[in-house]
């Protein structure tokens, strides 16, 4: 983040409320800046015995973005900066990044973290980004709290273990073979056995859903065909050129995909509290 300006109204600690900011929003939207209030603060809560670890910045439409395998957070670093529309949360999941490590991993309990920080942090109608097991998390919520969710974006999933390719199946064993004393070896138990989702279970999806698929992702296209024409409001949509993770860890990039699917969502959201005034 860059520095306060030194032309800045807004007080040095949290506003109370944001009326303060709005004197000099406009400004440092401008500028590529945020108000100080607005900015990223770093923060935690209990899960169920385990502290996860997030981080929160901006205003606006709450707008989650969930990790995969082996990263944190962070992967999505530029993207406070990228939806300064929304108030963007980039939690940690259970044994990744500065979250608390547990000794046995599994989908449901990091989907049941995501669902406590949306009740810790009072979210209404989130939408949720996630990006390879945070596609599987994301989707798990989706299932299980059907209203919850306003929109889910889901890059990149597997919905069990062999709807990822067969040579990165691969790579995963011979990983794990190697790793199973250390860490990270419960990090590829999990990709090796979990997880299992049913095309009937995502029949009870009725968030609107986006299913990402890239050109040369690591898993199979069926598995987001099957999330897209099962959900209730499901679509697909195939990113030419690029791999699992390119277009995720290039943060424009995300951006600019998801960007027009953000605008439309909340115009209609827009419409319909108006229609619900009258």
């Amino acid at each position: 983040m860059q520095n306060q300006s030194q032309n800045c109204q807004c007080p040095r600690k949290e506003c109370k409320n944001h009326g303060d900011c709005n004197i000099c929003n406009a400004k440092h939207k401008a500028a590529g800046n945020l108000p100080f209030c607005l900015r990223q603060k770093s923060l935690n809560f209990d899960s169920n015995g385990t502290h996860i670890f997030y981080t929160k910045s901006g205003q606006g439409q709450p707008l989650i973005f969930v990790h995969g395998n082996m990263a944190s957070g962070q992967f999505f670093k530029d993207c406070p900066k990228l939806f300064k529309d929304f108030t963007v949360f980039l939690p940690d999941s259970r044994s990744h990044g500065k979250s608390d490590s547990v000794k046995r991993l599994n989908y449901d309990d990091m989907a049941d973290d995501i669902v406590r920080l949306i009740d810790h942090e009072k979210m209404v109608k989130p939408i949720l980004f996630g990006f390879s097991d945070g596609a599987i998390v994301g989707t798990l919520i989706a299932i299980k709290h059907p209203d919850l969710l306003g929109k889910l974006f889901a890059a990149g999933i597997n919905l069990t273990p062999k709807g990822i390719n067969g040579f990165w199946r691969f790579v995963a064993r011979a990983v794990f073979c190697l790793a199973f004393p250390f860490k990270f070896g419960d990090k590829m138990r999990l990709m090796l056995t979990q997880p299992n989702i049913l095309a009937k279970d995502i029949k009870t999806i009725k968030t609107p859903t986006i299913a990402l698929f890239a050109q040369n992702d690591r898993v199979k296209k069926a598995d987001s065909q099957t999330l897209a024409d099962n959900a209730a409001d499901g679509k697909l949509i195939i990113i030419e050129g690029e791999n699992h993770g390119s277009y995720i860890a290039d943060n424009q990039k995300l951006y600019n995909i998801l960007k027009e699917h953000l605008i439309e969502y909340m115009t209609k959201e827009k419409a319909q509290d108006k229609a619900n005034e009258k």
